[in-house]
């Protein structure tokens, strides 16, 4: 027999031999019982968990029993004043077999069979584990699980009266099973396995017709781009070998957290910089950390391999699942963060440990880009601990301190709510300036006392000092606020107030005239010193909010699901402006703050568009050093996809941006989206459209997160396109003066402007 028809007969013979016995399977249950009687039952598809019990018509009857993985057997005790009628035979607590109980990725949204999660009154549910997740239908990704006391319904069975003759019911046995027993399923399981063998002897003779040669062989896929460093986070023992990670980790037991830092092929080897790589321990407070030992290590970063970094561990003694995060910085910026979620002592089928990068802003880790990063002094990472808690991790780079705390999700979630709010309002009716500084610093203070008092113990707990540590923000320093990939923006960071405040209403609250006769003398406010003049606690000094004194930034993900390699921006010789704008008739003061900026750029080539397919040939032709859409922005409620408005009603979303945009932009331009909301189109839309400008190759965006109108968004502009374009400002500093110059204009809506971007980013142009 030839080679390809022995595989088609083996594969034939696979089949049969696993479908006779799985057809061979068989329940045994009665279908009429008397009252008083007792019956064995078989129920295969079901496997019993701890302590599970029958339940006929609501009462408990015995207890059941089966092998890990089925099936279900049980004596049925029918009571003897049970009465006439159709009964329900259920199981409880049990599980369905091959029905995962938990997922490390999105949560089951459907359940099979007639399963019900509400116990009846005779069952008590087992102690809920140490900071095991409460079963939601909303869980996030990584915690679904099976609640407690599952009941699952196993038959209707009818009870017969007294003087009623049960009727004979067929033999339910593994005996009556011939071949042509076999289940409808188990048939098209045999059909399709003979269909691939078939296919499987065609493409052997389409080889052999072919010269009998075999195909050749084909490049490895999944190899990363040149300009990519591999970086791994896994969990070993103490003896060095690898945890597995689809077992649950064994409680009060030491173990290693190790990342791995890979090379990077074709770097200059005569660079290195400091690395400080971090394991931030996310354990609610009261309860033992994991993380016994010093969080943060520092390695030199060159070219090669920086080998494994370690962390001690040790596990709760009871039953938990615990969130590690592991975060790379250099100079106080975060690189990457991998999410690391760990079960404690859970059952073997359905514990285990998970990685996951859930925020990269560069792949490559090359030390010469990294070298011309300034220096940060504070990053703030926000995610998602559970589905009632946002984790907060802040890295000070002074003294490479850091430290995570939780926060209430919902809280959090409130206050952003309510900062965009203050702002939309105070732009649609812009009242007296003492008033507006007062809802603002009240609400800001809010956010403030929201994230310091649940960072500083924690940071007393490890021995340090806090007041220096955020005494370092009373300057003007770099602050990076970052949150996971697919996340929307969670803290509102320009609205900081961080200032001593009474505790009085708006009203009794007026702004520093101290401040304001320095900003309308147009020089630097002397209360950015670190202390206000007015020197009073019912004065609102602009110095105390972050948006106005910090140089904030938010650099997004760059996307986890394909890494981008890092690369340095190319010159733009001369500087160009890709204009794309809306040709929105209400748009009365667009022309002539574009002839102003051109008047103000002299420099600088300018490209202008008014409809969809020229602003895209445009972007494919030219290097841009910034990318100006004046335009109008928003959601399709529908889909869920954010849009930019072109020309006479065109819409621009991420699908618009067409394939061959990948990587396009050398130059790393700048996009300034001055529209509506135009920053909260972000990341958490299901195909955002700031993730696709970066994909092509944006350095960084600006946009809003509420509605502004025209006159704010042409003086917002006006200050800062030539700032960026033609005085070479940093980004971040080059939006906290257009802030203020807003604000000596008697407008606080700067604060709503939002920077996706470093706050060093500087647009790349030739002396």
């Amino acid at each position: 027999m030839s080679r390809p028809r022995a595989a088609v007969v083996a594969t034939v013979v696979i089949l049969l031999a696993v479908a006779l016995p799985a057809s061979a399977q068989q329940d045994v249950l009665p279908a009429q019982v008397r009252p008083g009687s007792a019956h064995d039952i078989v129920k295969y598809g079901v496997a019993a968990d701890e302590n599970c019990m029958l339940y006929f018509g609501g009462q408990p009857s015995a207890p059941c029993s089966s092998a890990s993985r089925g099936p279900l057997r049980g004596r049925l005790e029918v009571a003897s004043g049970q009465p006439p009628g159709p009964t329900e035979l259920h199981c409880q607590p049990c599980h369905r077999v091959g029905a995962p109980s938990t997922s490390t990725r999105k949560p089951p949204t459907t359940t099979t069979g007639p399963v019900t999660t509400s116990p009846p009154a005779t069952f008590t549910s087992p102690i809920v584990e140490e900071s095991s997740p409460e079963p939601t239908s909303k869980s996030p990704t990584g915690y679904a699980r099976r609640p407690a006391g599952t009941r699952i319904l196993l038959a209707t069975v009818t009870v017969l009266a007294t003087s009623e003759t049960a009727q004979p019911t067929p033999a339910q046995s593994a005996e009556n099973t011939t071949l042509l027993d076999l289940p409808r399923q188990t048939w098209l399981a045999i059909l399709g396995g003979l269909l691939l063998a078939a296919a499987a002897l065609a493409g052997l003779r389409f080889v052999r017709r072919r010269g009998d040669k075999p195909p050749p062989p084909q490049p490895p896929r999944g190899l990363p781009e040149p300009g990519i460093r591999p970086v791994r986070v896994g969990i070993s023992d103490l003896a060095g070998g690898q945890a597995p990670s689809d077992v649950s980790l064994t409680p009060d037991t030491g173990y290693v957290l190790w990342v791995d830092i890979g090379e990077l092929p074709g770097a200059d080897t005569s660079r290195e910089v400091p690395l400080d790589v971090v394991a931030f321990d996310s354990t609610p407070a009261g309860l033992r950390p994991m993380v016994t030992g010093a969080l943060t290590r520092r390695v030199r970063l060159g070219a090669g391999d920086a080998g494994r970094i370690v962390f001690d561990l040790r596990t709760p003694v009871r039953p938990a699942r615990r969130r590690l995060r592991v975060g790379l910085y250099c100079r106080g910026v975060l690189w990457q963060s991998f999410a690391v979620d760990a079960d404690i002592g859970w059952p073997e089928d359905r514990g285990g440990w998970r990685t996951e990068l859930d925020y990269a802003a560069g792949y490559g880790l090359d030390p010469s880009l990294l070298d011309t990063v300034a220096p940060h002094a504070l990053s703030i990472m926000v995610n998602h601990n559970t589905a009632d808690e946002h984790g907060i991790h802040v890295f000070f780079a002074d003294g490479a301190v850091a430290m995570a705390a939780g926060i209430p999700a919902a809280h959090l979630d409130r206050l952003q709510a309510r900062a965009r709010d203050l702002y939309r309002r105070l732009e649609a009716a812009q009242g007296s300036i003492d008033s507006a500084l007062g809802a603002l610093a009240l609400h800001g203070r809010n956010v403030y006392t929201a994230i310091r008092p649940r960072i500083d113990p924690a940071l007393v707990r490890a021995g340090l000092d806090p007041v220096p540590l955020w005494q370092r923000l009373r300057d003007r320093v770099r602050v990076q606020v970052v949150w996971p990939d697919g996340c929307a923006q969670p803290l509102p960071a320009a609205i900081v107030y961080d200032f001593p405040l009474a505790e009085v209403g708006s009203a009794e609250l007026r702004a520093c005239r101290a401040f304001f006769d320095d900003l309308n003398a147009r020089i630097e406010p002397r209360c950015f010193g670190g202390r206000c003049l007015s020197d009073s606690d019912t004065v609102v000094c602009p110095a105390g909010f972050w948006g106005f004194r910090l140089l904030l930034g938010s650099p997004p993900s760059l996307g986890t699901d394909r890494p981008v390699p890092d690369r340095p921006a190319e010159s733009a010789d001369p500087p160009a402006l890709v204009l794309g704008k809306a040709m929105d008739p209400a748009f009365v003061l667009r022309d002539r703050h574009l002839r102003r900026l051109r008047e103000l750029l002299p420099g600088v080539t300018w490209y202008e568009e008014n409809r969809c397919a020229g602003l895209l040939a445009r972007l494919r032709a030219v290097q841009p050093s910034l990318i100006y859409l004046y335009c109008h922005g928003g959601v399709d409620e529908e889909q869920g996809i954010g849009w930019v408005e072109i020309g006479d009603g065109e819409r621009l979303s991420a699908r618009g941006l067409p394939d061959d945009l990948y990587r396009l932009w050398r130059s790393r331009p700048l996009v300034l989206l001055n529209g509506c909301s135009t920053a909260a189109l972000g990341d958490d839309q299901p195909n955002p459209l700031t993730q696709r400008l970066l994909w092509a190759g944006a350095g960084g965006i600006v946009g809003t997160e509420i509605d502004v109108g025209e006159t704010t968004a042409c003086r917002f502009a006006d200050h800062l396109v030539p700032l960026v374009l033609g005085a070479d400002r940093e980004l971040g500093d080059a939006i906290r003066a257009s802030r203020l110059e807003l604000l000596r204009t008697g407008s606080v809506a700067g604060l709503s402007y939002l920077a996706l971007a470093r706050p060093d980013l500087r647009l790349t142009l030739k002396e």
